[in-house]
């Protein structure tokens, strides 16, 4: 009975996403306790029971280290960002009329992805961090893993936008800040890609606890009103944001395109991604 309970409880354990060394600890850990005695077999429960709670805790914590891990590694990829931003004005970028396509692209990505990366990063580090129980909702696992998935491919493709960008123009861009764009932007793309790497693990365990995932009003602890009402105000607020940095500047004009555009990206990026990050119901 013992032989076919480790059988059950190893299919069950493959079912949930715990494969490999990890399932052959528990599966040995399993067989020391029901060997220890001849009433272990009842007490131990049925073997579904038993790898789902196996999985609803591991993917807790496994979503929430995934989660930290990201942000870390955002941080470090938004300070190259940032360092690489503010040399820009005395790298001698051209005229964007005379830039080539790719670096057209690139520089869309770099305006866009960024901002998508720190939303995602920041809301998935803000709900494991208002979330401590032990054992969290499947549908809240999957909100806390797609939006640590979604920063880190943004963050990748925020540093290979960069990276593009400063090769497309390293003739008429001064030499040390091509340098050390590309150099930021390889160094901080390989620590994205080893944050993912327990995103990807944490995302393959798919315990069945019940809840609901929660949405933008339970992460910051805000007072619910239409969602879609919500993400017209933030974006009247950045789009506002920018056009008075603009104006300062002296360019109203421009300051008031930019900013529709900003609004624009708000609207567009909650209606493409707000149910998968988790944002609206």
């Amino acid at each position: 009975m013992i032989d076919a309970y480790l059988d059950d409880l190893g299919r069950e354990l493959g079912a949930v996403g715990i494969r490999g060394r990890l399932r052959r600890r528990i599966l040995a850990e399993a067989e020391d306790h029901l060997r220890s005695g001849p009433e272990a077999l009842e007490r131990f429960g049925s073997a579904q029971l038993v790898a789902n709670r196996f999985a609803a805790e591991l993917g807790a914590r496994a979503s929430r280290r995934a989660a930290v891990g990201a942000f870390a590694a955002l941080a470090f990829a938004g300070a190259v960002y940032a360092v690489a931003f503010v040399g820009a004005s005395f790298a001698g970028v051209p005229d964007p009329d005379t830039f080539p396509v790719a670096a057209v692209l690139a520089f869309a990505a770099i305006v866009l992805a960024p901002q998508v990366a720190f939303v995602a990063g920041a809301l998935a580090l803000v709900r494991t961090l208002r979330r401590r129980e032990q054992e969290l909702p499947s549908a809240e696992l999957r909100v806390i893993n797609r939006r640590t998935g979604v920063a880190l491919a943004s963050g990748l493709v925020t540093m290979g936008a960069l990276a593009l960008f400063a090769n497309e123009l390293r003739s008429e861009l001064a030499g040390w800040w091509v340098a050390s764009t590309l150099t930021g932007a390889a160094v901080a793309s390989v620590l994205l890609v080893l944050a993912s790497v327990p995103a990807g693990r944490a995302a393959v365990l798919r315990p069945q606890v019940a809840g609901a995932a929660g949405d933008l009003f339970d992460d910051l602890g805000l007072p619910r009103i239409d969602p879609w009402r919500f993400a017209g105000l933030v974006a009247l607020g950045v789009g506002l944001l920018v056009w008075i940095a603009g104006a300062i500047q002296g360019d109203p004009l421009d300051a008031a395109v930019r900013a529709a555009a900003e609004a624009l990206a708000c609207l567009s990026g909650f209606a493409v991604l707000g149910r998968y990050l988790g944002l609206r119901g």
